[in-house]
């Protein structure tokens, strides 16, 4: 925090010395000048859950209500600053704390709506955005604290607020049809939490699971790493062509890399276009995991783990359907910060991811239609999941059994006089396929549940 004000002050020293050299008194724009036409953007947000559980399990329900502002100055000479927080407030829950009875686990969904370090606070406040940015056409430099979307490291925005990194951030949009994307990050503001948090630390806040050895893990507090560098490049030969090679180097515990192309093909009368897309993963350690005892070490010695994942469909005016397959192999649990982003693969559905396992086998199904009259959308998934067995604590890093899931997401705009307001309504339902062998604690939060969400966004 120290650092970033340190830096931006230096900036903002140099600009001022800069506008001093070169300010016309008749034309001279004072700095509050481009405050006053800095741009604020707000988020009111109210959002209801309710967790259904197979009896004799636990219910849990609650309702947060949040608002969260930004703001940054018009641009001067390429120069920007911006800066961002929000509150978060628990207006009614189930008492979030308290283990269920049966299985002595806690809450898993409700409780990402306020902070999960400490679900009996009420009021959550956050400093989620302080940057400087310069900003030229085929060139932009971001340094501070800022929101970045890649493959793995991502918002995740599905609670009340989403992630946030600090570092520096280099975009480079166009250089011959390549969009270059560097990046070194080292601290985190991780969603559903209220602090900053050393990349290091930023491992391990949400549940842990066990080692390879079945054991509790003991990584939470206990790696150190120096920070993240990544690589992006994106290329499009053709306007229906998208490359993307992706690289993430975390220090001292693991190397990934992850290559995605899509193509969209029109059909003759070029009223629908059939879509395809292909990922591949890989990664492997680096140094000693982030520990030397591996019961504290994120990654074990010589790890290393693969994916791929397909996507086939169909695609025409305001409606796609899609089929998607991901394999994970078997010879290690593909691993990935859950605190850092959702996953990527294509058989991704809100509300549950396939990161921390290995020989998995995921099939789904995906349906949209847009109803531009109604100003709405409708998305439906359904998907089976075929993991390894519970037992398997090499391949099955959270004691998850094999499952389906199917979702119903509904999103409407309002018009008129609710502009702004936005409207949605999700259904998940988890059901097993795999064995529990009668253990409630392969069960509770994870298969044989239903998940309600109601959520409003007003924006302005």
């Amino acid at each position: 925090m120290k650092f970033s004000l340190s830096v931006i002050f230096i900036v903002l020293s140099i600009l001022e010395i800069q506008a001093q050299q070169v300010s016309n008194p008749a034309d001279t724009m004072h700095f509050s000048d481009y405050l006053k036409k800095g741009k604020w953007s707000t988020q009111v947000r109210n959002y209801t859950m309710f967790t259904d559980n197979r009896v004799p399990l636990t219910d849990y329900h609650a309702n947060a209500l949040g608002i969260g502002m930004s703001y940054k100055t018009k641009a001067w000479k390429g120069f920007q600053v911006g800066f961002g927080g929000s509150f978060v407030y628990n207006t009614w829950s189930s008492k979030l704390s308290i283990a269920d009875s049966l299985t002595g686990q806690f809450n898993r969904y409700e409780i990402g709506l306020f902070d999960i370090e400490n679900p009996s606070q009420a009021l959550i406040g956050r400093i989620e955005e302080l940057y400087i940015k310069y900003h030229v056409p085929k060139l932009s430099i971001t340094f501070g604290k800022q929101k970045l979307v890649t493959p793995w490291i991502n918002p995740q925005d599905g609670r009340m607020r989403p992630n946030f990194q600090e570092g520096l951030y280099i975009e480079m949009p166009d250089i011959k049809k390549v969009k270059i994307e560097i990046a070194w990050l080292y601290r985190f503001l991780v969603r559903s939490t209220e602090n900053w948090l050393s990349i290091a630390q930023s491992i391990g806040q949400y549940p842990v699971g066990i080692t390879p050895d079945g054991v509790r893990s003991g990584y939470k507090n206990n790696l150190t790493s120096k920070g993240i560098g990544l690589l992006g490049l994106t290329y499009s030969p053709l306007e229906n062509i998208k490359m993307q090679v992706w690289h993430y180097y975390t220090h001292n515990i693991f190397n990934t890399s992850f290559l995605q192309v899509e193509m969209a093909i029109p059909t003759k009368n070029k009223t629908k276009e059939a879509i395809f897309g292909l990922q591949g993963h890989y990664q492997t350690s680096v140094g000693n995991g982030g520990n030397e005892n591996p019961l504290m070490a994120y990654t074990q010695k010589n790890h290393t783990s693969w994916a791929i994942s397909s996507r086939i469909g169909l695609k025409t005016n305001g409606q796609q359907i899609t089929f998607n397959y991901t394999h994970i192999g078997k010879h290690d649990r593909f691993l990935f910060p859950r605190e850092w982003g959702r996953d990527p693969f294509y058989t991704f559905l809100p509300r549950e991811r396939n990161e921390g396992f290995g020989g998995v086998n995921a099939v789904m199904f995906q349906w949209s239609q847009n109803f531009k009259k109604l100003n709405s959308k409708l998305e439906i998934g359904y998907g089976h999941y075929y993991l390894s067995d519970v037992n398997n604590s090499s391949l099955n890093k959270y004691g998850f059994p094999s499952y389906q899931q199917l979702n119903i997401n509904f999103i409407h705009h309002f018009k008129g006089i609710f502009e702004g307001l936005q409207g949605q309504l999700l259904y998940v339902y988890k059901g097993r396929l795999g064995e529990t062998y009668q253990n409630p604690r392969f069960e509770f939060n994870k298969v044989n549940m239903s998940l309600y969400n109601i959520i409003f966004n007003y924006n302005f």
